[in-house]
């Protein structure tokens, strides 16, 4: 039995097939990449302006920790202080639920936006 031969020109048209589907796999192969680069970009932006903002909040708080005012509502709060002519008094509230816990960080919870 005879192995039939191919010819020169289904070898050409095979090979071009073959590179081109090679190619063409390339392509499909870098475009996906740069989608997943692309996504993973926007996200490192996204998290990047969440941390500047969080950065500007506690540079906020830490400029009003810093000021006069701040000093001034501890000095009144933990130690009663008054200025003279004012009139001092308490604020009685209810307790508070023992089932709720505050949520966020300390600082967040100690200067509320």
């Amino acid at each position: 039995m005879a192995v039939p031969r191919l010819s020169r020109s289904r070898l050409i048209v095979i090979a071009s097939l073959a590179l081109g589907s090679y190619f063409i796999y390339t392509a499909a192969l870098g475009l996906y990449r740069t989608q997943q680069l692309e996504a993973s970009r926007a996200e490192a932006e996204r998290e990047l302006r969440a941390l500047q903002d969080q950065a500007a909040y506690l540079e906020a708080v830490r400029a009003y920790v810093a000021s006069d005012a701040y000093v001034e509502q501890e000095a009144r709060r933990r130690y009663g202080y008054i200025r003279e002519g004012e009139i001092p008094f308490v604020v009685i509230s209810p307790p508070a639920d023992q089932e709720e816990q505050p949520s966020g960080t300390w600082w967040q919870r100690l200067f509320p936006r």
